[in-house]
């Protein structure tokens, strides 16, 4: 490790690019990122590469919106570049005993950070449908359509049983790699720094990290 080295993260998976990538762009110089295999090696290879911002916990409700906040931000940067859309998530019932449960719970994660939630009992003049691949300017938290007649007129494909839908809206895909190479990208030419090598030991002096072991990529100490 230089002795200018101020940052060093460990681990070059989405979250550490990500952190290279966000504390570069702060101004923060010397920063060092590590790991034994090439950048991005185990990320998302198997992602489903779908997002959403609908949980009824609070705190993993503040987490993905803010997620998604950045997501935003980066497609805006990179003219979407991993081609984020908002197509939603539709949730489907076609047992009318648990419709005032699924109401009731959208209202609290409505009321809890997941944005407004819209009550259609037909097609109202306030629905709007996504468009498959766009993410800017459309509505955010979600719509509840209460009847067959409102779900077949917004989603002529649902099954005929439907009794109720939930249509998240903060919701889509997006390509994952592409995100990961473009903080990457991002990261090299603000002078983040890559090391092959496996974290082995910290070293310490004062109370403040002074040095690293480490075994680089030919094996040796």
């Amino acid at each position: 490790m230089s002795q200018n080295t101020r940052v060093v993260i460990c681990g070059a998976g989405i979250a550490g690019v990500g952190a290279a990538n966000l504390l570069s762009k702060d101004g923060i110089r010397d920063i060092l990122l590590m790991d034994e295999r090439p950048p991005l090696t185990l990320t998302s290879d198997r992602s489903t590469e779908c997002y959403h911002n609908w949980w009824p916990d609070s705190e993993i409700l503040a987490l993905m919106n803010r997620s998604i906040d950045l997501l935003e931000q980066l497609a805006e940067a990179s003219a979407n570049v991993f081609r984020m859309n908002r197509r939603g998530y539709l949730y489907l019932t076609g047992e009318q005993e648990k419709v005032p449960a699924i109401q009731e719970q959208a209202s609290r994660i409505s009321e809890s950070g997941g944005r407004p939630l819209r009550l259609h009992k037909s097609l109202a003049p306030d629905y709007s449908p996504a468009h498959p691949e766009a993410y800017r300017d459309h509505p955010d938290g979600a719509d509840l359509l209460l009847g067959r007649e409102a779900i077949k007129r917004c989603f002529p494909y649902a099954t005929d049983s439907a009794v109720a839908a939930l249509y998240v809206r903060r919701a889509g895909w997006l390509s994952a790699q592409q995100p990961g190479m473009h903080l990457l990208d991002g990261a090299r030419a603000q002078g983040v720094e890559f090391k092959s090598a496996r974290l082995t030991g910290v070293e310490t002096s004062a109370g403040r990290v002074s040095g690293l072991d480490r075994w680089n990529d030919t094996g040796e100490l």
